[in-house]
C-alpha cells in the first residue's frame, strides 16, 4: 500500500498492529512526539537512530541520507516485521517485487532479515513524495532509498516504523500507547553507527 497515513489507517483493522503503526506515524506528522521532531530535524546524513517503543516488536528508525543510483541498491526483506517507509522530507523511489512468486524461499539471516542484489529485472517501482507511507508486508521485497531518476542528491529524511507480526489483532486497545516515562529520559534515542546511505535495512 502506498498514501497518506491518514487514508491508510482507516482501511486497516482498528485492533491491528499495523493500525499502531500508522497512528504512531500520525502523532510524528501531528507534533505530539517532540522528541522524534527533534531527531528527524537535526539527524546529520548518513546516520540512523532507533527509537524503541516495544522492543523488537515496534520501534522506529530515523534516517537521514542521499537515495542511491539503482546500481547501488538492494532488496531487503524481513521474515516478521513489515516496513512503514514514511518520507518526511525529499522524495525517492522504492522498488518491490513479491517473495511468493519466487522458486524458492529466501534464506534469512539470524536477525531475520533477507538480501540479495537487485539484478536487471524490472520490478514495481514506488515513487514516495513527502508525507507519504509505503506499507511494505514480509512478503514484500524491497529496494529502498533509490535516486528518482534525472535528479540530484537531494537529502531525503525519513521515519521508518518496523512492526512484527502487523497482522495481528490486539485486544480492544484502538490506539497505540508509549511506555511510561516516554516522554522523559527513560526511552532515549540510540544512535547507530554512521553510514552513508545506510538505507531501511535494520
Amino acid at each position: 500500500m502506498l498514501g497518506r497515513v491518514e487514508d491508510l489507517a482507516r482501511l486497516v483493522h482498528p485492533n491491528s498492529r499495523l493500525r499502531r503503526g500508522l497512528e504512531l506515524l500520525q502523532d510524528c506528522v501531528a507534533g505530539r512526539l517532540p522528541e522524534v521532531l527533534n531527531q528527524i530535524s537535526t539527524l546529520p546524513p548518513g546516520e540512523t537512530s532507533r527509537v524503541s517503543i516495544e522492543g523488537d516488536a515496534l520501534y522506529l528508525l530515523i534516517q537521514c541520507y542521499k537515495p542511491r543510483t539503482r546500481e547501488q541498491g538492494r532488496f531487503e526483506a524481513h521474515e516478521r516485521h513489515t516496513d512503514l517507509q514514511f518520507v518526511w522530507s525529499g522524495r525517492e523511489c522504492i522498488e518491490v517485487c513479491d517473495l511468493r512468486l519466487r522458486q524458492t524461499l529466501p534464506s534469512y539471516d539470524s536477525q531475520g532479515n533477507f538480501y540479495s542484489p537487485m539484478g536487471d529485472e524490472a520490478h514495481s517501482r514506488l515513487l514516495l513524495h513527502a508525507g507519504e507511507v509505503a506499507v511494505l508486508l514480509p512478503s514484500d521485497a524491497h529496494a529502498p532509498c533509490l535516486r528518482v531518476e534525472g535528479e540530484t542528491e537531494e537529502l531525503v529524511r525519513k521515519i521508518v516504523v518496523k512492526i512484527r507480526d502487523a497482522h495481528s489483532v490486539e485486544g480492544s486497545e484502538t490506539g497505540h500507547s508509549l511506555p511510561a516515562g516516554a516522554a522523559g529520559s527513560s526511552r532515549a534515542f540510540v544512535t547507530a553507527t554512521s553510514s552513508q546511505n545506510s538505507g531501511a535495512d535494520r
